[in-house]
Order: C-alpha cells, then sequence, then structure tokens
C-alpha cells in the first residue's frame, strides 16, 4: 500500500483535523527513522475519520510506510476500545487497557523502550467543553509523565484543543478580539505550561502543536 496516496484519499474525511494531521505528517516525513509514536486514547470506531480522528490507524499506516523499526505504542482505559483496535491496526502497534498516566509512567519497564519519542500525540480523556479542566489537567499529567521520552525534535499534539478566541467589549459595545489567544479544551492547561518554558507553536486548528517543549 502506498501511504501518500491512501492519506491523500482520507485527508478531506479528517473535516477539522485535516490541516494539523497533514503538518503532522509532513513534519515526521523530515525525522529519520524509526519513527515511535507514543499515542493516548485509540481508535474506537470504524471509519469514524470526521468523529474521532482515526489517529491510530492513521500512525499505523504511516509507520509501516517507515519501516526501520518504526512503531506506535498506544494506550487507552477502555477495553472495548482496544480490542477493536487491535482488530483494525497492524502488528506495528502496541496497544495497553491502562490508565495512561501510569502506562507512561512506566513506560520503559513495560515495552523496552528509552529513547526518545519522534510524536506524543495526546488524546485520552474525553472533554467536557463546559468544563475542560479536568481533561486539560490530565493530559498535562500525560505530558508530564511522557517528559523522559521528550526531546526538542519531538512533536507534542493535543487533540480537542482550538484556539480560545477571547474577547471584550469597547466603550461603543463593539466586539474586539485579544490578540494573545489562547488555547482551549484539552490543551488548556498544557498550552500554560508550553508558554512558561517558551516551546514553539508549531500549529494551532482544532488541535496544537509544539516543538522544542524539552530543550535537550
Amino acid at each position: 500500500m502506498n501511504f501518500k496516496i491512501w492519506f491523500d484519499e482520507v485527508l478531506s474525511k479528517l473535516d477539522k483535523r485535516a490541516i494539523s494531521f497533514k503538518k503532522i505528517i509532513k513534519y515526521l516525513d523530515d525525522l529519520p527513522d524509526p519513527i515511535i509514536i507514543l499515542e493516548t486514547g485509540c481508535l474506537r470506531k470504524i471509519d469514524n475519520f470526521s468523529g474521532d480522528g482515526q489517529s491510530t490507524l492513521i500512525f499505523d499506516k504511516y509507520t509501516q510506510s517507515r519501516g526501520n523499526g518504526s512503531r506506535v505504542y498506544s494506550v487507552d482505559i477502555n477495553e472495548q476500545n482496544v480490542n477493536l483496535c487491535k482488530s483494525l491496526v497492524s502488528d506495528k502497534v502496541y496497544l495497553k487497557k491502562e490508565d495512561s498516566v501510569k502506562f507512561i509512567s512506566d513506560f520503559h519497564n513495560q515495552v523496552g523502550y528509552n529513547n526518545k519519542l519522534s510524536l506524543l500525540y495526546l488524546d485520552s480523556f474525553d472533554v467536557n467543553w463546559d468544563y475542560p479542566l479536568e481533561s486539560s489537567a490530565h493530559h498535562l499529567k500525560e505530558l508530564t509523565a511522557s517528559i523522559p521520552y521528550i526531546n526538542k525534535n519531538t512533536l507534542v499534539v493535543v487533540d480537542d484543543a482550538p484556539i480560545n478566541l477571547l474577547g471584550y467589549r469597547d466603550e461603543k459595545n463593539n466586539f474586539k478580539f485579544i490578540k494573545d489567544a489562547s488555547v482551549g479544551g484539552k490543551g488548556y492547561l498544557i498550552h500554560e505550561y508550553a508558554r512558561s518554558v517558551n516551546a514553539d507553536l508549531f500549529f494551532s486548528h482544532y488541535q496544537v502543536g509544539y516543538k522544542n517543549i524539552v530543550k535537550s
């Protein structure tokens, strides 16, 4: 299978995630083998490209195209999700049913991997858009647990993290946007952390991506 042809065919199905996934793949294309991806929250519905994004499937097919030891590690707390995902991906994907923070904290002992990741993709805790703090805090914990496996070249991506377009009403009651917009959803606290350590904002659409979030 030619990944580029397949990816071009599904790109339009990704809807709001299409732009960022295109940038993710382009970024990985410029990294040397092996491509190592750690994902939290696995594929849970068949062909649900516009809803959940089908990230595990995309990463699986991409690592197959790279070869040379490239691999995906994915963790999900829901056994049904894990079992479905296992039926749809290749043996390039290592899947584990477990709490993601616990899994990442013991990543080396679990899978024997102790090098740096090409991509950390965080998408494990469904966001409540009326109160996103709980999901946001969980993803910050995941990032913290992942620090030993991240360097300046690791791309860190958070799903469901759109730009939070803040604004105010002026004296004439006209609405104006604040230029220094924040990131909402799952990425709120990670964005605050990334800003504090001067990480490079690689993209910010429906998903947010960072480079250089760890300097070494």
